[in-house]
């Protein structure tokens, strides 16, 4: 299925308790709108290096680097994971079909890419996970995995590839399976955990401080002044002009999930905050948001929105859940559930 025909569910009837169940116990999400392409052979890495911009020769079989696309000018427009499968293969995973489009066009004699449009992805979110997945099967594998590492296991009958990292600040798993078995293993995490929808996620990244390439790429941005400067090889000699923040605010009643109506600009004036993202948060009991502003601006400076939607705006920790990001590294707790 193809990026454009995915319908994503917006929720299942209650997208604050579906974002509460994934800080307390575990969420269910269907992240299938990822299309996957696998490239291999001697010339793998190379490309993929020059196509993410990221040094890949220090990632091991069994691991998962995060990445972003970035135009000749400069500009990031989309974050990708690559996940090595081999000692010259790798899977490729983009919420854009374009990204997908170029590695299959590769001018490279030395690599053979493939798309992969069979196959769904679910993410298993939250401290009660593991606890799910050891009632499904044997989870020896998954049970040491670190952070942004894969391995395959069986769970309830269905072959899964299971990466342990997610896009929600908790703890957690993505689990890639044939499109084929999809409804199969849906129904059966389904049992265990919450179904959450697109409005849930969007407020847990938010309060997580995670980017969404849609909203906070829509301002032309370098990695650095996204936060992402790690991620890329690039390292400017120069400070960045603008900095993503992470603010409090009032608001009167936002559609879910919000962005702006139009593309953004970036920030011209001392505490003018260019909103990208903004939600009703659990955690923060109210308006929180992510959006840009000078760099150089004063710390004490006032905020606004030039566009008059927020007001009374507050600069927070960033990111405002879990600063340290200590969450989804944790250990897992013990557990005497045993598999089926």
């Amino acid at each position: 299925m193809a990026l454009a025909d995915f319908k994503p569910i917006a929720h299942f009837g209650d997208p604050a308790a579906e974002a509460r169940a994934c800080r307390t116990a575990c969420a269910l999400f269907d992240f299938s709108f990822l299309e996957c392409a696998q490239i291999k052979g001697d010339g793998a890495r190379q490309v993929l290096e020059a196509f993410a911009g990221r040094p890949l020769a220090a990632l091991d079989i069994g691991k998962i680097a995060y990445a972003l696309r970035v135009t000749p000018s400069g500009q990031a427009i989309a974050d990708l994971t690559i996940w090595r499968t081999g000692a010259d293969s790798y899977e490729i995973m983009s919420g854009r079909s374009e990204d997908i489009a170029y590695l299959l066009t590769s001018p490279v004699p030395a690599i053979l890419a493939s798309a992969l449009p069979d196959r769904a992805t679910f993410a298993l979110q939250g401290p009660a996970s593991l606890d799910i997945l050891r009632r499904l099967g044997r989870v020896d594998a998954i049970e040491p995995l670190p952070y942004f590492s894969f391995a395959d296991a069986t769970l309830g009958g269905v072959a899964c590839r299971i990466g342990r990292l997610g896009y929600t600040g908790e703890a957690g798993f993505e689990m890639i399976c044939s499109r084929g078995q999809s409804s199969e293993l849906w129904q059966t995490l389904s049992s265990y955990a919450r179904p959450a929808g697109f409005v849930a996620m969007d407020m847990l990244r938010i309060e997580a401080g995670f980017v969404l390439f849609s909203n906070e790429f829509r301002v032309p941005v370098t990695p650095q002044e996204a936060g992402l400067e790690k991620f890329y090889r690039s390292r400017p000699s120069t400070p960045p002009h603008i900095t993503l923040i992470s603010f409090r605010a009032d608001a009167d009643r936002l559609d879910w999930p919000w962005r702006p109506s139009r593309p953004p600009q970036r920030p011209a004036t001392p505490g003018e905050v260019v909103v990208t993202s903004a939600c009703d948060s659990i955690v923060a009991g109210g308006i929180l948001g992510l959006g840009y502003v000078l760099s150089d601006r004063e710390p004490a400076a006032p905020l606004s929105d030039p566009t008059g939607i927020f007001r009374n705006m507050q600069q927070t920790s960033m990111p405002y859940y879990d600063p340290h990001k200590r969450q989804p590294r944790s250990a897992w707790r013990r557990s005497t559930a045993r598999g089926p």
